[in-house]
């Protein structure tokens, strides 16, 4: 089923004729479409060690050319790590987007079940977000997520999901937080990097350790509170103290982080009941540890 309107036709046979087309060197490996979570990219596993990348619309198809520019400078510098830019595959007729190859990287998605620490799993990932907040905005592309920008951008859209919540949330309880996260002083220091969707689909566990950071097509620079957003769609409410005590965040920022992980849940639920009912159920769930952490 589609997970959004206008999506490109996207099957193995296309992806073995781009192939074929730009990277006959690859043409021959094997190559089998992937069952992920992910509502960006249509994967698929080429060989062994490689993972091709397809936009599914339109409006996604800027992504790949930032993920490549991103992934040449930050694979060496970073403590977690991401994947290796491997080829960017040109826009055809069939396929009117770039899109990319990568290598690929072994592990589990991370979630309370695959993590053998959380606590342990809030300290590296605040690791790698200081680290990233470090590396040189100089030579950053333009655009990227709206997540590096202000809160009130998604106003509107935020309001108008929050209608379409099911029944068993309160409207007014989620505006009443929206409101209290959109009031948060805004970010006055220097911009910085962000990878924008620091989720638990985002973020690759190895026995039992986060060891690897994926999916960088929405990376930005501007403010960088929602990359805490996983402390309410990841950890649980005992980690997702660890988890802010070292990250050293403060009360603005903390608060809205918190503002992008509601606006992430509120349009999840909704949007993907139907398409990807998975990420319905995360959503469900981060929008309950938003809930249960103003009670």
């Amino acid at each position: 089923m589609p997970l959004h309107e206008e999506e490109f036709d996207i099957d193995a046979d296309l992806v073995k004729s781009l192939l074929a087309d730009q990277m006959p060197h690859w043409a021959d490996l094997s190559l089998e479409e992937l069952d992920t979570s992910g509502t960006v990219n249509v994967m698929f596993r080429l060989g062994d060690d490689r993972v091709v990348r397809l936009p599914r619309t339109a409006g996604l198809a800027a992504g790949p050319q930032r993920e490549s520019a991103c992934l040449r400078r930050f694979t060496e510098s970073l403590p977690l790590r991401i994947p290796r830019h491997l080829a960017l595959g040109e826009p055809t007729a069939a396929y009117p987007s770039h899109w990319s190859v990568l290598d690929w990287i072994e592990g589990a998605t991370a979630n309370k079940s695959t993590l053998a620490d959380l606590h342990q799993a809030g300290e590296v990932l605040a690791g790698f977000i200081t680290a990233l907040r470090g590396m040189s905005t100089e030579w950053a592309p333009p655009g990227g997520s709206y997540r590096a920008f202000d809160l009130a951008t998604v106003d509107h859209d935020l309001r108008r999901w929050t209608t379409q919540l099911p029944c068993d949330f309160d409207p007014g309880e989620v505006l009443g937080i929206w409101d209290m996260c959109l009031n948060a002083p805004e970010w006055k220091g220097t911009p910085t990097w962000l990878h924008s969707d620091l989720r638990g689909d985002n973020l690759l566990v190895h026995e039992g350790v986060l060891s690897a950071v994926i999916d960088w097509e929405d990376c930005a620079v501007g403010d960088p509170a929602a990359d805490y957003l996983a402390a309410w769609w990841l950890f649980d409410a005992d980690s997702r103290d660890a988890f802010r005590s070292a990250t050293k965040a403060s009360t603005p920022e903390w608060t809205r982080a918190k503002g992008w992980a509601l606006h992430m849940a509120v349009a999840a639920i909704p949007y993907y009941i139907d398409s990807h009912p998975p990420f319905a159920a995360q959503a469900r769930t981060a929008l309950a540890e938003i809930l249960a952490d103003e009670r």
